[in-house]
């Protein structure tokens, strides 16, 4: 039997207050204040408890890109709500998977073949993952996955053990991707990262989920310290302030106020939401890497610069960057 969900207006219908909304007859979640949020999110082991009531942000874009039968009914909802929110989010995700396999085919030129992507989101629709088993390279490349969603992994891990073939080319991981120096030791001592050796981390639209008490550039500052030098980190965030003078006044307008309710619409599925920065504010957050050129630009355009004057929402900023070469005393095992 076929489950039919109205459609849902804004400021209509629940958004996460906390806690479950059907606390007495669902999943049971407990109150999840923002400090547990933020104690979640800087601890690797301490897992965050996941309501299976409201919608997950991975299933919600598997609905918007692919139409995958692993979003569920209200999941469908709230991506149908996004796309009339910003018609243009079907591309943006479509192009933020085609800059995560520009970046993956750029690391194989340069011979790393260690990948880790952080907030992977499903298996299946990895975009990473793809680039990586589908590669052309002389030494077969290997990507770990890690994830804080307990069903996203169950799924990721059930598919590598239906798939014998790509299971020594895989690993998929439920953890908390912010706990940086954390993270790295585990997957070095589960032998799943050799930090002596360069790799390529991906953080796509991964930083914009920080709670505002994280800051965000910790992550790509700890990656820096850690990984070894050469090895390469790509960075997106989503913004509402453009990298060029609009052609008109209306559409910067228009970027921030449809940026405003794409962000509030995701307040209707389990937390972290999203939260926009300025041009200004990601700068800071890739200024430990030397980035590749052309510096910051877009998931659209890289590795070339910006062109667009018509921007559309959702806009999202990237920048590939090295880690560089470090001091005499600086002392990566040392490093938090």
């Amino acid at each position: 039997m076929s489950v039919t969900i109205s459609p849902i207006h804004e400021e209509q219908g629940h958004y996460w207050n906390g806690q479950c909304f059907r606390s007495h007859g669902g999943c049971g979640a407990a109150v999840i204040g923002q400090g547990l949020r933020i104690r979640q999110q800087q601890q690797w082991g301490e897992l965050p408890f996941i309501c299976s009531c409201y919608p997950h942000i991975s299933r919600v874009e598997n609905a918007i890109v692919a139409e995958g039968d692993r979003a569920w009914p209200l999941d469908r909802v709230i991506a149908e709500e996004l796309q009339r929110i910003a018609p243009y989010a079907k591309t943006a995700l479509r192009m933020r998977r085609a800059f995560t396999s520009r970046v993956i085919q750029c690391a194989i030129d340069e011979g790393i073949t260690q990948f880790v992507e952080l907030g992977s989101g499903h298996l299946h629709t990895s975009a990473a993952r793809a680039a990586v088993i589908g590669a052309d390279a002389g030494q077969e490349p290997t990507i770990v996955l890690v994830d804080h969603d307990p069903l996203v992994v169950a799924y990721g891990q059930g598919d590598l053990e239906d798939d014998p073939n790509a299971r020594h080319r895989s690993a998929m991981v439920r953890g908390n991707v912010f706990a940086v120096g954390k993270m790295l030791t585990y997957l070095a001592k589960q032998r799943l990262l050799d930090l002596d050796q360069r790799a390529c981390v991906l953080g796509v639209d991964l930083l914009h989920f920080a709670e505002p008490e994280i800051d965000g550039r910790s992550v790509p500052q700890r990656l820096a310290r850690r990984l070894h030098p050469g090895s390469f980190v790509a960075i997106t965030h989503l913004t509402d302030e453009p990298l060029l003078a609009p052609a008109n006044a209306d559409d910067l307008v228009a970027l921030r106020a449809v940026t405003a309710r794409w962000c509030r619409a995701h307040q209707r599925c389990v937390p972290p939401h999203p939260r926009p920065c300025s041009v200004e504010e990601f700068a800071r957050l890739v200024a430990d890497l030397d980035l590749l050129d052309p510096g910051i630009t877009t998931t659209r355009c890289w590795p070339e610069p910006e062109e667009t004057r018509h921007p559309r929402a959702p806009y999202t900023l990237a920048a590939v960057g090295r880690i560089p070469e470090r001091r005499p005393d600086a002392s990566r095992r040392g490093a938090p």
